[in-house]
């Protein structure tokens, strides 16, 4: 017969109402599991206690909001979690402390050679997916500017003069440019990107769409889709028409369903700024649209389709 777990509600995070995995103190002296509050914090870009409401004070170094380990109380929690195996509780592992600054200015720095560089990228790929804190500190630490400025050299590249000297330039791009996707980037990250080198990283992204892999060639759109939201107008209305035939080619080489929706969707984005409706029905848009409206099996992508149709 089951028996029923009692939980202190101490243990449990306000936001999610779940066991609490790494417990962290923010300064109004409310204890919320981490990737709650960091979701709470950094994705609905919140700036308050969500049980008080009160401004949550930033660190002066990097102006990120200061989250504070609960040790105590996350070893309580895994106190009661081994005492509680036998009712199939798993014990919770000790999680690893966020990144800091000093840390990826370190790895920032470790680009004199290719392979510290391609290394210092790994690094830095593997610290951005561990937690929402650990991208906003990449960010703040000029990692954008870094690995921008390792996506755009390859524009020049034909020339003997370059930044990074090394065979392994294309590796090096493809890395940065993941990350720079992964980094899910905030507003002012965006708007970095956007006039990086008076708009060289446009240019990248444009050669991405049009010599990159799979692989680039989605992660470019991607961030072309979240570049395009927070874009000044004029420099929507300016965009090359070669983006608007790479786009096109995006839709019929159905990559994947996410990059085929990011296409559309930055496409219904950039189609309301200048001559760029015209642009993408010369580059063959609306021809593409009604053939995959025609083969759509799917309610929703044919709403979109006939939206973008409509346009």
């Amino acid at each position: 017969m089951d028996e029923e777990i009692e939980v202190s509600p101490f243990f449990l995070c306000p936001i999610s109402l779940q066991l609490m995995k790494d417990p962290v103190t923010v300064s109004t002296g409310i204890t919320y599991d981490r990737e709650a509050i960091e979701k709470w914090l950094f994705s609905s870009q919140n700036k308050t206690c969500p049980v008080t409401k009160q401004q949550l004070t930033h660190d002066d170094d990097d102006d990120l909001i200061i989250l504070t380990p609960n040790h105590t109380l996350r070893r309580l929690i895994q106190a009661w979690c081994s005492i509680n195996t036998s009712y199939g509780i798993q014990r919770i592992p000790t999680p690893k402390p966020p990144t800091t600054k000093t840390l990826i200015e370190k790895h920032l720095k470790a680009s004199d050679s290719p392979h510290l560089l391609i290394q210092s990228l790994k690094n830095l790929k593997t610290i951005a997916s561990e937690s929402e804190t650990n991208r906003r500190c990449i960010e703040s630490a000029g990692a954008v500017e870094f690995l921008a400025s390792i996506v755009t050299k390859n524009n020049t590249n034909s020339s003997c003069s370059t930044e990074f000297a090394f065979d392994d330039d294309d590796d090096a791009e493809d890395e940065a440019i993941y990350i720079l996707y992964n980094l899910h980037l905030t507003e002012q990250g965006l708007i970095t990107l956007i006039n990086f080198k008076n708009g060289e990283f446009l240019d990248s992204l444009l050669r991405l769409l049009q010599k990159g892999n799979y692989d680039s060639r989605t992660y470019s759109v991607f961030l072309l889709k979240s570049m395009s939201k927070v874009a000044e107008p004029t420099k929507l209305a300016n965009l090359k028409t070669e983006f608007f035939f790479e786009l096109v080619q995006l839709l019929k080489d159905q990559i994947s369903k996410k990059a085929s929706k990011a296409t559309l969707e930055t496409l219904i984005q950039l189609v309301e700024f200048g001559r760029n409706r015209i642009r993408a029905v010369e580059s063959g848009c609306v021809t593409v649209l009604i053939e995959l409206l025609l083969d759509c099996k799917e309610r929703k992508p044919c709403k979109t389709y006939s939206y973008m149709d409509s346009k």
